[in-house]
């Protein structure tokens, strides 16, 4: 592979764990097929770099707060014609990952791989030079639509059953002595998951709003200011269940809920 006879595909990174984004330059430089033009830690900041810059390409964290990648991504597709080629990062491999690739986005699970990295970046050059980009375009929004649908229910346990609970149910989810659960308005079922695949998997209705507090946005009852300008959370379960906001995750609240900034 010879990077100085071909122009090097210019990228944004987009991550808001800053040892991620390292990583993922160091591997990407280590091709020399790559020039990294910016990094951006939220998505606002992405899609300010992104306006401005035109990239050929941008590498998305899936999980970020506030906008997530794959708000960003629908962002930049519906702006921007063309828009650069996606490419997303996750560290759960939960997402239908197949379908990543037959629609021609790829994706990097983390920790990232230097040779699931380079192939990666041979992927981004064919793409570019070969697939049309209102095909690409098409193919990418609606695989946007599939994996940002939220699922009609989750399996929860109870009395030694697996029970399908309607995600509407659910009023948040959190994690004590290091068991995650559910909560409904009157009922708390255990479940066989993290709560950080639980926030993957209930959708973008879904925000965590503390290490151990994932809250259905839609069944917050009161938002009472606190200290710091961060929040405390009165949802609508019988117990009226008060949950803190973290000072790092008020912004994302601010932002899914519409609140003045």
């Amino acid at each position: 592979m010879n990077g100085s006879t071909q122009a090097k595909l210019r990228v944004i990174l987009v991550d808001d764990e800053e040892p991620a984004r390292r990583e993922l330059r160091y591997l990407l430089e280590e091709t020399g097929r790559v020039e990294v033009v910016a990094e951006a830690d939220t998505g606002a900041r992405a899609l300010e770099l992104t306006r401005r810059l035109t990239p050929d390409a941008l590498f998305l964290d899936i999980q970020m707060p506030g906008l997530d990648g794959f708000a960003v991504a629908e962002r930049v597709l519906s702006e921007l014609k063309p828009p650069p080629l996606l490419v997303f990062a996750t560290a759960y491999d939960r997402y239908a990952l197949k379908a990543f690739e037959v629609s021609a986005v790829d994706y990097l699970l983390k920790p990232f791989q230097a040779e699931r990295v380079a192939h990666t970046v041979e992927r981004l050059f064919a793409l570019q030079a070969g697939r049309d980009r209102n095909e690409l375009t098409a193919s990418l929004k609606a695989l946007l639509e599939e994996v940002r649908s939220e699922p009609a229910r989750v399996p929860v346990e109870k009395n030694g059953r697996i029970v399908l609970l309607p995600v509407s149910d659910i009023i948040f989810a959190a994690c004590r002595d290091g068991e995650a659960f559910i909560k409904t308005t009157t009922e708390e079922f255990p479940v066989r998951t993290t709560l950080g695949e639980l926030e993957e998997r209930l959708g973008h209705r879904f925000l965590r709003v503390h290490k151990g507090y994932v809250v259905n946005l839609d069944r917050i009852a009161e938002l009472i200011p606190w200290f710091h300008g961060t929040y405390l959370l009165v949802m609508a379960d019988h117990e009226r269940t008060e949950i803190p906001v973290s000072r790092r995750l008020a912004q994302s609240l601010r932002e899914k809920l519409g609140l003045a900034l």
